[in-house]
């Protein structure tokens, strides 16, 4: 779900394992739950070891799952760590060569059976989205949507979820209930099959809330005769569907079945576009230019320039300094121990010793200086200047409904007990701009993201990893394999403390 009250941020899947933070959840297709907690590569520097050099580690790896066949070209190896509830599991990969970049080494994003479980793949996966089961997608009438789920191989006419959607289209008061479908579960439905009906719903007036208010202001009227657009893609855009009038104007509807994520500099832009189109949005974008020109310019400078930007626009940085961050992209990692002999200047040297990281030993100065940066920018932001609330006026006049999906199971069926809808009004208190979500020491995901407060107080933006401060592993590796290198190595005790199989075992 795209809400952009709570949500956007697209999950990158470029980068596999490399781009997963501690805490991110895999399943399998029992679902068993692993938890992520970091991944080594080694050389840690980079490029290749020595056959002789590579077996020595290999030998310190006994407990490792190897994930790939190792082969003659084979020089590296990356080991991911997982919690389990019976402590941690490693997974290895064999590669021809590391590249210094941790980011720039792709490895998949499953392990054993275990697939990445966040709210996008979640979606990927599900094939219950209008995507997965809709051919045609824009410009629709609810009989259209219900013709392609009849005609769909994995629904057809008789299935419970294709009988759902025409008493919806009926305008059948809820709750609905109705049978369980075989292969799909609750939270696929919910989260995802629901995109489909709740359009249609507010077609026929099948909805709690407020959302008939969007529907006056940007409509002209009701939900009543509009036509149905879904996104192409699964993960991408504003909204997850849009009613269109006959006379082109139109509403979002943003579903929300479980916990969102953040909204996006593109999602405030096209809320400011949105607003050009009433007389009171005209007005409220005159009186919060200087603010909408910056969230223009953070979209504009993008991922990597925008934090300089803003870093030599609030005096965190010189512009020379951010001419040296750029430069720093393609260098090798250091030991934060060493930032001194870098001659990096007194400024630049005090954000990267100001920056807590996972893995001091080896650190990308690019990306630790750039999450520094976008950091300490967010804060200056934040607490100087008006942006907060311009953002929130914005978002809380754009012409997006909220649609919340309650339903709940029972032994023999499920029930669609309502679909609550929320048009924003005066419910967002702030707005903030955030780098928490994007920005690593590691490694950029997006460009920056905002934080909403709906009454629980201003976030707080943390200048270090998410859990530079909770996760620290057990055996330095990275250590072992430089003695290794070096032929200095001395055994490294692995001993597994049960044998009960997968997901059992735990480093000593």
């Amino acid at each position: 779900m795209r809400d952009l009250l709570d949500t956007i941020t697209v999950l990158s899947e470029s980068t596999g394992l490399a781009g997963r933070k501690p805490g991110d959840k895999f399943k399998n297709a029992n679902g068993d739950e692993i938890v992520f907690n970091n991944i080594e590569f080694y050389p840690r520097e980079g490029g290749k070891f020595e056959q002789s050099q590579l077996e020595a580690l290999l030998r310190q790896l006994a407990n490792v799952k190897w994930q790939n066949n190792k082969t003659n070209k084979t020089g590296g190896v990356a080991v991911a760590t997982f919690n389990t509830s019976d402590g941690e599991i490693q997974y290895g990969f064999f590669k021809d060569n590391i590249k210094p970049d941790p980011t720039s080494n792709y490895i998949p994003n499953e392990v054993a059976g275990y697939r990445f479980a966040g709210r996008a793949a979640e979606k990927i996966q599900s094939e219950l989205t209008p995507q997965d089961l809709l051919t045609k997608r824009d410009n629709l009438t609810s009989a259209d949507i219900i013709a392609q789920l009849e005609e769909n191989p994995k629904l057809g006419p008789n299935n419970s979820l294709t009988i759902l959607a025409k008493r919806i289209a009926q305008g059948e008061k809820f709750p609905i209930r109705f049978d369980i479908p075989q292969g799909v579960s609750f939270t696929g439905f919910r989260d995802y099959f629901c995109e489909i009906l709740q359009p249609m719903a507010l077609q026929v007036g099948s909805y709690t809330g407020n959302a008939g208010e969007a529907a006056e202001i940007f409509l002209g009227g009701s939900f009543a005769g509009t036509l149905i657009s879904f996104d192409s893609a699964k993960n991408a855009g504003l909204s997850d569907s849009i009613l269109t009038s006959n006379e082109g104007k139109t509403v979002k509807v943003s579903t929300k079945g479980g916990k969102g994520a953040q909204a996006s500099a593109k999602n405030l832009i096209d809320s400011v576009n949105e607003l050009n189109e009433t007389p009171a949005g005209r007005k409220l974008i005159k009186n919060y230019k200087d603010s909408i020109d910056l969230m223009r310019e953070i979209q504009n400078q993008g991922q990597v320039k925008a934090p300089l930007y803003l870093g030599v626009k609030y005096d965190i940085i010189t512009q020379d300094e951010a001419d040296t961050i750029l430069r720093l992209r393609n260098t090798k990692p250091i030991n934060l121990k060493d930032i001194d002999k870098m001659n990096l200047g007194k400024n630049l040297t005090k954000l990267a010793k100001g920056r807590d990281t996972d893995n001091p030993e080896s650190v990308n100065l690019f990306y630790h200086l750039l999450a520094s940066v976008a950091t300490l920018a967010a804060i200056e932001v934040n607490d100087k200047t008006d942006f907060s609330k311009a953002a929130s006026e914005i978002l809380n006049n754009g012409a997006l409904v909220q649609v919340y999906t309650k339903a709940k199971q029972d032994k023999d069926s499920w029930v669609l007990q309502s679909f609550d809808t929320v048009y924003p009004g005066e419910s967002i208190k702030g707005v903030y701009l955030s780098a928490s979500k994007n920005y690593f020491s590691t490694g950029i995901k997006g460009n920056f993201t905002f934080k909403i407060d709906r009454g629980t107080g201003k976030p707080k933006e943390d200048n270090s990893e998410p859990s530079a401060k909770k996760t620290t592993p057990d055996i330095n590796l990275a250590k072992a394999a430089k003695q290794i290198a070096q032929g200095t190595s001395k055994p490294i005790s692995m001993k597994p403390k049960s044998d009960k199989g997968v997901g059992r075992q735990k480093r000593k």
